[in-house]
């Protein structure tokens, strides 16, 4: 278990900084500040330190929506300087494997500021609806009868002038909507409206605590062993023109990307990822939807990036904003048969309800196919009649869906998995789905774009947060899309994150050790899914369409995977990629040296040991 005591936050300067963990149990309504500085230098913050938190604190084969599940709010040692992730760790709802989903913004920043620098884990059930409070030192469980039940701009808009009014200052606010309320399985949590951490159920789990919100702010400087080094590495970062470069490009287009779609190259799903092209993707026009409606660009702390690219609106709906990224938009727009005029409206509904948008899109892109083929029906979606590219058919499925009303909406909470005992065997074949999650934005059938081995081999299903990279980075909180800078000023990205963690820990790590804690860190992880059920063997594998269904692109290429060239190919990637054995576990020795040996007992009785 992780050692517990008492600490007080230190000051700012020191040989080597110590790392706070705020732990808030809910069900007593109390706190402590946990000293777990040795178990950072082993596995960093955030996604790192989470791996142990779950392994020691949540009890095998634990409910997710159940007390003995854990929240970690995870900020690490480089939050806020190499840009600014928050990972918020957890067993997943969805999958019932270990869940991620990862968020931008300030509120991370926030954390740091308060020398809570492990950031902060949440336990048990409040009898209520609370909030947590948390200002510097002071920490409070505070009632949120009156915000159950609103949607998440209102929610954070209500809380920061509240809060506000009471300080004088601005906090970061977490807040989940009606779908976490109702534990959706693929609820979200956001914040600044728009910075959403949607991968895997948190806000189901948020939702299952009681927990509506996390409030936070810190007015102290960070932790860093030496200051001076850490401004002139920043500095470096800053002024260079590979900065200025990437700036150019992401503050441009967020991550829409380009005037380009992917649609146009088989690489993002068209009707229910039946199609690889359709005159729909014109209606997608990235340039067109920037020029009409798209008004500045902001950034996180710490990344000069600036990806951060909202859009406000006009139509018959009202006036609302949102932002368009590649996955909230991609999950829906063609994939229902929709273009950017209409996701607009999709895209900011999805965020006030609070659902993960590459999930949604895909299931209700399912839904649309089975209703064309009449294996769901009107009175299942409760008087919807769901029609491919019907904007008011969307909207009123997703108010359903996150209040959970209607036999169809209800199983759709669920996901797919779930959903099959409902619909029944025949709805199996239409789902394009990976380890029970809808398969990502890209078409896994596209050998070049589609990241099929990358999903089919996942752990925590098919969603970004794979591989051992992210695991370095996601420990670090590293943004993906502020890191290329930082990679190519000190030639490699495992240089800059051991260059800046030497800075701001007081550490003196080798180039070996940034590796080893790489590796540590995507074992341990993927050890946590393996004692939780999920196993190569039988979890490995895309949806059957990826083999029985080919799909042509617009310039002839015809993509679809054979069965035994997938099995032969996951081999070398479980080798090659991830270090594991052919059949894509943990070699024992691997984990005897990185120091993981106590898992192995768990393990192999399971048959999960290489």
């Amino acid at each position: 278990m992780i050692k517990k005591v008492w600490v007080t936050p230190g000051g700012n300067k020191m040989s080597e900084i110590k790392f706070n963990l705020l732990e808030v149990d809910l069900t007593s309504e109390t706190s402590r500040v946990i000293d777990v500085t040795e178990e950072v230098k082993k596995y960093l913050g955030a996604r790192g330190l989470a791996n142990k938190l779950i392994w020691d604190l949540v009890p095998q084969g634990a409910d997710p929506l159940g007390t003995d599940n854990i929240l970690h709010i995870g900020v690490g040692p480089l939050t806020g300087i190499m840009g600014d992730k928050t990972i918020l760790s957890f067993k997943s709802p969805l999958t019932n494997w270990a869940g991620r989903s990862a968020v931008s913004g300030y509120i991370g920043e926030e954390i740091v500021r308060t020398h809570f620098n492990a950031g902060i884990l949440i336990k048990g059930k409040a009898k209520r609806p609370v909030y947590l409070y948390v200002y510097n030192d002071e920490v409070r469980i505070r009632d949120a009868s009156d915000l159950w039940g609103k949607w998440k701009q209102e929610t954070e808009v209500t809380l920061r002038e509240r809060l506000n009014g009471e300080t004088g200052q601005v906090f970061g606010v977490l807040c989940i909507g009606p779908a976490g309320e109702n534990v959706v399985r693929y609820a979200n949590a956001t914040t600044e409206f728009v910075h959403s951490a949607s991968k895997w159920g948190c806000g189901a789990v948020m939702g299952s605590k009681n927990l509506k919100a996390i409030a936070v702010k810190g007015t102290k400087t960070p932790l860093y062993a030496d200051h001076q080094q850490v401004w002139q590495l920043f500095k470096t970062y800053a002024t260079s023109s590979k900065t200025a470069l990437r700036k150019l490009s992401e503050s441009r287009w967020g991550h829409a990307r380009s005037p380009q779609p992917l649609l146009r190259y088989a690489a993002e799903g068209i009707k229910n990822n039946h199609l690889s092209y359709h005159e729909i993707v014109d209606k997608s026009n990235v340039l067109e939807h920037h020029l009409k409606y798209y008004a500045w660009t902001d950034g996180c702390p710490g990344c000069a990036a600036a990806c951060f690219v909202p859009f406000f609106k006009n139509s018959r709906q009202g006036a609302f904003g949102g932002e368009f990224r590649h996955d909230n938009v991609g999950g829906f727009n063609a994939n229902v048969m929709l273009g950017f005029e209409e996701m607009a409206e999709i895209s900011a509904l999805e965020d006030e309800l609070g659902m993960d948008g590459e999930e949604l899109g895909g299931l209700v892109a399912w839904a649309m196919d089975l209703y064309e083929h009449g294996i769901i029906t009107r009175e299942d979606l409760g008087g919807i009649d769901l029609r491919w590219g019907d904007t008011e058919a969307v909207c009123q499925l997703l108010k359903k869906i996150a209040y959970r009303e209607g036999r169809a909406p209800a199983a759709l909470g669920e996901g797919f998995r779930r959903a099959y005992q409902v619909f029944g065997e025949e709805s199996k074949w239409y789902a394009f789905e990976v380890h029970g999650c809808a398969a990502p934005t890209y078409d896994v059938r596209n050998k070049h774009r589609g990241m099929g081995l990358t999903a089919g081999t996942s752990h925590t299903g098919a969603r970004m947060g794979w591989g051992i990279d992210s695991a370095l980075r996601e420990a670090a909180t590293v943004c993906n899309f502020a890191f290329p800078p930082f990679s190519e000023i000190w030639d490699s990205g495992e240089e800059a994150i051991r260059v800046f963690l030497n800075a701001v820990c007081g550490w003196n790590l080798t180039m070996d050790d940034i590796k080893d804690i790489a590796l540590r860190n995507y074992y341990f992880n993927r050890c946590v899914s393996l004692r939780e059920g999920y196993h190569p063997s039988k979890d490995d594998f895309l949806p059957p369409r990826a083999f029985d269904e080919p799909i042509t692109d617009k310039y002839g290429t015809t993509w679809v995977w054979d069965r035994a060239e997938f099995e032969e190919e996951k081999k070398m990637h479980y080798v090659k990629k991830l270090e594991l054995t052919e059949a894509g576990l943990p070699p024992r020795e691997g984990l005897k040296r990185l120091g993981l040996d106590f898992v192995i007992p768990v393990l192999e009785p399971m048959d999960a040991i290489g």
